[in-house]
Parts: C-alpha cells; structure tokens; sequence
C-alpha cells in the first residue's frame, strides 16, 4: 500500500532533512519516474497482449490482464502522487530553508490525498488478490490437467476477479473516511484525521486487527503454500515426463508440455517479485501503525517527547525505508514484463504477431499518405498545365481577331478607294 502516514511525527535535525530530501529528490522521483513510465509502458503493452483473442481462451491469461489494468491506474496515480511530486517540490525545499516551505503542486496533491490515496490501495488490494487468484489458477491446472478446465475458465475467473474487485472497494471503504482537508489561516491546504479517525478503537481494528491479516498475512501464507506444492508438482511432472514417455510420444507432446511449464515458472517469477517487494512493506506498515497509534495516545504522547532525542537517530533510516518501500512498489508494478517475455512463449508470438501487424498497417498508411500526396501534386500541376493551356489559346484566338479585325479595315479602304 500507499505510505503516505505523517511521518512528521518522526522529528528530524536538518542534516538528517536535507539528506532524506536528496534520497527523495533521486531515488522516490528521478529514478521512480523512470520505472513508474516504464510500467506504464509495460503494462500498457501487456494488456494489448494479453487482450488479444489468442490469449484470452485462457483463464490465467484474464487474471494476468486485470493485474496489469490495477497495475496500470495504480503507477498512472502514483507519478502524480509521490514520483512527479518528489521531482517538482523537493529542490524548492532544498533551497529554501525555512520550515514553512510551501509549493502549489504539493497543495494540490494534499488536497485530493484523501480520494487518491484510498483508491490506491483498493488497486493494490486487488492486485494482490488477483497474483493470488493466478498462482491458485496454475496449480489447478497441474494437478487436475483437462478436468481443471471445468473449473478454470474464463467465465469463472471473470467471477471470481468481480469478487475479489467488490471486497478490496469494501474492504478499503473505511480509509475514505480517515482523512479531511482543512485550509489555514494563509490559505493552505493541510490534512488533518476525522473525528473517526482519530478514534484509537477504529484505527487499531483498520490498521492492526484487520488490515495486517487481509493484506499480509493471509494471502502471504497463501501464495507460500500454493506456490511450494506447485513447484512440487512442476518437478514431479518433468521427472515422470522423462521417465515415463518414449520419444515419440515426447517429441509429439513436447511443444505443448513446454508452453505449460513456461507458464508456470513465469507466475513463480512473478510471486517470487511480489514477495521481495512486499515484505518490507510489512515491516514498514507495522512501524508506521505503532507510530502513528503512539502520537495519538494521550498517555503515551508524554512519554513520546521524553524520547525525541532517540527519534533523532533513527529519522533518516526510518524516513530512508519508506521511500525505498514505495520504489518497491513501483517495481513490484512495473517489472511483469520482463516474466511475461522470458517464461511466456505465447505472449512472445502474440507481442511479436502484433508488432508485425501494426508495422504494416504503418507502412500502408504511409504509402497511402504519399500516394495521396502526390496524386494532389499531380492534379496541381496538370490544373496548372490546363490553365497555361487555355491562357494561350485565348491569347491566339485575341491575336487572330485583331489580325482579323485589321484586315477587315484595310479591305474596306481598299473599297473606298
């Protein structure tokens, strides 16, 4: 999810500020936007893929394609959120060192935080129930073979992904409540809890009781569990593959064995990222939440400011995690692809398929613009020809009447005389 907890909480000396801004500054938005665009581009791609008819017969091919749509909007919101921002804000704040540093942009995300941030992590919910969803999809299919099909098919996973879509939306509807803006007295905007959340009742059940199970815990065991008996089965079936089948029948079967085991080592990619990006957004969700549930317990708060000396030390490492936190979401979004193109031999040919169909139509409509092009030069120029034309037939024509004209008057002399 989204770290966007007041980390103002966590007081800083201004060499540990300044250095948490050039880590911002670099790493949460040069190199952030980087990948963030990158994503775009990649989930992008892999949606024209995976959309295309040879690959929606499959079921996990439709899970795969709305894990890149949520992870599309996902990096699309983020740019203007975290990379765009970091990019835009932090050398005004570098250079100016008064604490009341103020840019519009960082106004104008602050403003809309309570909407955006929300909608964020209903994408992130979804898309971490959508790898879980893929990864119990595959193992299906290993273990039951053709009469998995009955059960994994398209129509079932566009249900089960409307399911999983309408929970994450319930599940994160309490977070549009949390927040709301306020305007001071220089007209700035500042963000502030609700009367709701700043209940300590609502904001242990939202970020402990609830929140760590349904969004770590559980599909975390899930995904462990699903993946170490798929693998299991993987070299159970390749071990029986090459001690059973004879060559023949190996040869005439082999083209399809390998596109299933493709497959399936492409989710394991994909869940192996998932987990390297997502756990430390465990550990860092965990101290935020303590943190946070800390600086609003009334008790507690004495003791807090009797420890701002030890807040001092651990600022920037703590401020340090969180940006490197959100770059790795960003990566957990943006680097499918890479999975997609090494393990997935149809999403190859059909990337490829397509890459040739969109070069030729290219090529067509360049060769149709220059035909046309040149058809209009041509009929310039032949309309430019046909008036030069008539220009000099009307002047013969008035040359011949003149000649005409005077020799008629010289004949009429001639009369007279």
């Amino acid at each position: 999810m989204i770290n966007n907890s007041d980390q103002n909480n966590l007081a800083c000396s201004l060499s540990d500020e300044r250095h948490v801004l050039y880590v911002q500054y670099i790493l949460g938005g040069w190199i952030s936007s980087v990948v963030v665009l990158f994503g775009i581009f990649s989930n992008g791609l892999s949606i024209l893929v995976l959309g295309n008819s040879r690959m929606r017969y499959l079921s996990t091919n439709i899970y795969l394609l709305a894990l890149s749509i949520v992870n599309l909007v996902w990096l699309m919101l983020y740019f203007g959120v975290n990379s765009f921002r970091f990019t835009l804000i932090v050398p005004k704040f570098l250079a100016n060192r008064d604490e009341d540093a103020y840019h519009e942009y960082d106004d104008y995300v602050q403003r809309f935080s309570p909407y955006i941030v929300p909608l964020m992590n209903t994408l992130q919910l979804c898309s971490i129930y959508y790898t879980v969803a893929v990864s119990l999809d595959r193992f299906l299919y290993l273990s039951y073979g053709l009469q998995a099909e009955t059960i994994c098919n398209v129509r079932n996973s566009l249900r089960i992904i409307a399911i999983i879509t309408i929970s994450s939306t319930l599940f994160i509807l309490p977070h549009w409540f949390k927040h709301r803006v306020e305007l001071t007295e220089n007209n700035r905007v500042q963000l502030k809890l609700t009367s709701i959340g700043e209940n300590q009742l609502f904001r242990k059940i939202i970020h402990i009781w609830l929140y760590i199970p349904v969004v770590y815990a559980v599909p975390f065991l899930l995904l462990i569990f699903i993946n170490f008996f798929t693998i299991k089965l993987l070299r159970k079936f390749y071990l029986n593959r090459r001690r059973h089948l004879n060559l023949t029948s190996a040869l005439s079967t082999q083209n399809n064995e390998q596109r299933e085991r493709g497959i399936t080592l492409m989710l394991i990619g994909v869940v192996l990222l998932f987990f390297i990006c997502r756990f430390p957004m465990l550990i860092n969700h965990i101290f935020e939440t303590k943190l946070s549930l800390t600086s609003y317990d009334d008790h507690e708060n004495k003791s807090f400011h009797s420890k701002k000396n030890m807040l001092y030390d651990h600022c920037r490492s703590r401020r340090l995690f969180n940006t490197t936190v959100n770059f790795l979401q960003t990566i957990n979004a943006s680097a499918n692809l890479f999975f997609y193109y090494i393990f997935g031999e149809n999403f190859r040919d059909t990337s490829f398929q397509l890459a040739k169909l969109v070069r030729k139509r290219v090529i067509r409509r360049r060769t149709t613009l220059f035909e046309n092009i040149n058809y209009y030069i041509q009929q310039r120029n032949t309309s430019q020809t046909i008036t030069l034309g008539n220009q000099s037939v009307d002047q013969q024509q008035q040359s011949r009447n003149l000649l005409n004209i005077e020799q008629d008057d010289i004949t009429k002399k001639k009369d007279t005389n």
